[in-house]
């Protein structure tokens, strides 16, 4: 059999990329020459690794072990990305166009930008290789994991990585001491699509696991929460900055945080060190490896920043007011951060004394969750703060509002949940306090991007209560013909017929509302890995979600199904939604 010198010309077009970008830091001229070359180079290996998965070329292993020929062409496309080696390769190119974006006219943001994109080569080039060839290619390919093989799946990696590495920016601008809007606008731009990537993420977990949750505290949706929790202190105390309250050292350490906890999340997706759906099964030399390329590019960087002479404030404000507000607000975020940065990494440490534990979503919510209701009693008593004070006649109208929404709750619904009762009110207070806020005051468009997200995040928090007070879940086995009754809606499963695709086989059950199919679970084999896989169904009504998932076939014809209640649940995903839109359109502000 021929051999097929594809593999090696992608190892070679990496090579060459590395080479260009070592030349790159090193010449003192030509940079955005070089760059851009580097770039190129770059984006031509991506591209043939996009050919080689999009045309089954099984030379390559990286096609091999994610790929097949009966794979639906939109899969094959994210099986590129849905995997170590292509992922990385991904970052790097997503990188390369933000920095040349980012600094085209500053040469020194070029070089150092140039300098990461090495490290990440020569990464690539020893540990994990996408371009590695099989000496003697099979005819098929082993396929994409199931869960994996789904169309959210090929943006949502996409927009995560681009808010990760746009968090680069931000610090090399503060170490060439350029703190001006360019610094706020790709601040806001790396929030914005670290915030949509996550929301892509969770509603993707909630409709493909299976059982209706959208939050984790998976390792993995913990290494993109940290980033945007440190990203949205780090905006809100440059305000402080420009405004002389707060030191710049405070936003320029911020700025630092924020990219390191995006390479350490890196570190901890590719380490194998963790167990989660997101993560990689890689071997433990990869983790070393990676380990040392995050050291290689932080030390440099905090070394420079540490060179930088920052001010001091000049006002030291007393009493309850805005700025003060801010300052807890801060404080809050980076405290609730390291809170889910310790409970992540401290099993992680305990593994190097042998010692195994676990620390799963009851730690999570029983330390993040109250140390972010101030946060939201912060954000609700925002409209009513100047930097004079408050005005606390005007501030209890939501508070009552929100006190008379907490009783009812509690009584009338029975809810004794403490937690619970807290975050609904507080999302109560927050929601009304904004809009009398925006009733009371004039407010300019120039507010309008905090005021949607600051609603979102309490639309939001509402959607999650209220759907944890009065979610309801039945598992039961029904046959063609019987029906479930479900919050007054009759829900008839009208018949179970097989479906066959590409690369699956199995079953789809066909449910009935007033005469109307309005849910078709599936129950799916993947015959080219051996896999099982549910497909959920959801109808949705208003802001409640129907939920279904279909289970074991039984004697006598009858089916497992998983029903769940999942009532006002839209108003979380509206709220997410808010503040996404909110992160877009502050970046035409920023520019302002």
């Amino acid at each position: 059999m021929p051999v097929s010198w594809s593999p090696y010309i992608g190892q070679g077009l990496l090579y060459i990329a590395a080479l260009m970008a070592g030349i790159t830091v090193l010449s003192p001229q030509y940079k955005r020459l070089l760059y851009g070359a580097t770039a190129i180079i770059s984006l031509g290996a991506f591209a043939w690794l996009v050919f080689a998965h999009l045309t089954s070329d099984f030379s390559f292993v990286n096609v091999v072990l994610h790929s097949h020929t009966q794979k639906p062409w939109l899969y094959k496309l994210s099986g590129v990305w849905g995997n170590h080696e292509g992922s990385m390769l991904l970052w790097l190119l997503l990188m390369l166009g933000v920095g040349g974006t980012a600094f085209r006219r500053l040469p020194q943001g070029l070089s150092f930008i140039a300098y990461v994109a090495l490290a990440i080569l020569l990464f690539m080039i020893f540990a994990c290789n996408p371009f590695t060839a099989v000496l003697v290619p099979p005819l098929e390919g082993r396929d994409l994991n199931p869960l994996l093989q789904d169309p959210l799946l090929a943006i949502h990696p996409p927009v995560l990585y681009l808010g990760m590495v746009s968090s680069l920016v931000p610090v090399v601008l503060m170490s060439l001491h350029e703190t001006d809007k360019r610094w706020l606008l790709w601040t806001r731009f790396s929030w914005a699509f670290l915030g949509i990537g996550i929301m892509l993420g969770s509603f993707w977990a909630y409709y493909e696991l299976g059982w209706g949750g959208w939050w984790f505290w998976d390792p993995v949706e913990n290494a993109a929460l940290v980033p945007w929790l440190l990203q949205t202190a780090s905006f809100h105390s440059y305000y402080l900055a420009r405004q002389g309250r707060l030191s710049l050292g405070v936003v320029k350490w911020l700025s630092f945080a924020v990219f390191a906890s995006c390479l350490l999340g890196l570190f901890i997706i590719r380490s194998g060190l963790v167990t989660s759906v997101h993560s990689f099964a890689v071997g433990p030399e990869r983790g070393i490896f990676l380990l040392l390329v995050c050291g290689v590019v932080l030390f440099p960087l905090g070394r420079r920043l540490l060179s930088l002479h920052t001010n001091s404030p000049s006002l030291k404000q007393q009493g309850i007011n805005l700025i003060t507000a801010l300052k807890l607000g801060i404080f809050l975020l980076c405290f609730s951060a390291f809170t889910i940065a310790f409970g992540t990494l401290y099993p992680l440490l305990l593994q190097v004394f042998d010692i195994q534990l676990t620390v799963g979503a009851p730690y999570f919510n029983a330390t993040v969750v109250p140390i972010m209701l101030p946060t939201l009693a912060l954000m609700a008593l925002q409209p009513w703060m100047t930097v004079s004070g408050i005005d606390k006649q005007a501030s209890l109208s939501p508070l009552l509002i929100a006190t008379m929404a907490v009783l009812i709750l509690g009584y009338k619904f029975n809810q004794t949940r403490l937690l619970l009762l807290l975050s609904y009110g507080a999302s109560v207070w927050l929601i009304s306090s904004l809009l009398l806020g925006i009733k009371a005051q004039r407010w300019s468009w120039r507010k309008a991007p905090m005021l949607l997200a600051h609603l979102g995040v309490g639309v939001a928090v509402l959607g999650m209560v209220l759907c944890l007070a009065f979610e309801e879940e039945k598992l039961i086995a029904l046959k063609p013909g019987q029906s479930i009754e479900m919050q007054g809606r009759n829900f008839s499963l009208a018949s179970i017929s097989g479906i066959k695709a590409e690369n699956y086989m199995g079953q789809t059950a066909f449910f009935t509302l007033n005469q109307k199919t309005v849910l078709m679970p599936q129950k799916r084999f993947y015959w080219t890995q051996g896999i099982i896989h549910q497909e959920t169904s959801i109808y949705s009504s208003g802001l409640n979600h129907y939920y279904v998932s279909m289970g074991d076939h039984y004697q006598d014809d009858a089916w497992g199904f998983r029903f769940a209640y999942k009532p006002w649940i839209n108003l979380m995903w509206l709220g997410f939604v808010a503040i996404g839109l909110a992160g877009l359109m502050s970046l035409g502000r920023s520019k302002e």
